[in-house]
């Protein structure tokens, strides 16, 4: 759907996202942490959850309502594999946390909202469009299910999604993606902001 000068300012925006992150999150777990270059592309919408792992995948979602001059909303998703890691990290803890408990899903939640905001953040600084999101929200379940979810709720989205593919490293590696689902009209004028 895209052309390839495209889809180099949607890797170009991975990069400096991937960036951001892995500063935020280094002071957040107080050690180096790096991300990989991402794999950006352009999906149908109804690819994400294969894309994902498939629809009956259990994974954890963060969830956020992006706002401003382009709207949309955005998904950090994680593998239940990864989601436990992360939070062992989180909480400096061999034992396995209950991902459905409040504590995990707080700090969980923290975490996507820094990743899901680095990425906004390297899409406003590249575009000159301001966006702003919502307070995250979690949930731990199938992908088909979270995700139609988000499909029913208020406004059109376009027919394709932007999908940023990452890993963290700096402790045992923990594999996340990016969704960014625009309302109709807003990925035309991102891509026009950014020059392509």
């Amino acid at each position: 759907m895209l052309s390839e000068r495209r889809l180099d300012a949607l890797r170009e925006i991975g990069n400096i996202g991937s960036g951001h992150a892995a500063s935020a999150l280094s002071d957040l777990l107080q050690r180096r942490i790096d991300m990989s270059v991402p794999k950006v592309w352009m999906i149908p919408f109804e690819q994400i959850a294969e894309v994902a792992g498939g629809l009956e995948e259990s994974q954890a979602f963060i969830y956020l309502h992006v706002d401003g001059e382009i709207s949309g909303k955005a998904v950090f998703l994680f593998s239940i594999p990864s989601a436990h890691a992360l939070v062992k990290e989180l909480f400096h803890t061999d034992q396995e946390l209950d991902l459905f408990d409040e504590l995990p899903q707080s700090a969980l939640k923290e975490v996507g909202n820094i990743l899901v905001s680095s990425f906004l953040v390297a899409l406003s600084q590249l575009s000159g469009i301001e966006m702003q999101c919502s307070i995250p929200v979690m949930a731990v379940d199938m992908a088909g299910a979270v995700l139609g979810a988000i499909l029913l709720e208020e406004g059109e989205i376009e027919d394709h999604v932007l999908f940023i593919d990452t890993e963290l490293f700096g402790f045992p590696a923990i594999e996340g993606k990016f969704v960014f689902l625009p309302q109709q009209g807003a990925l035309e004028k991102l891509l026009g902001a950014l020059g392509v």
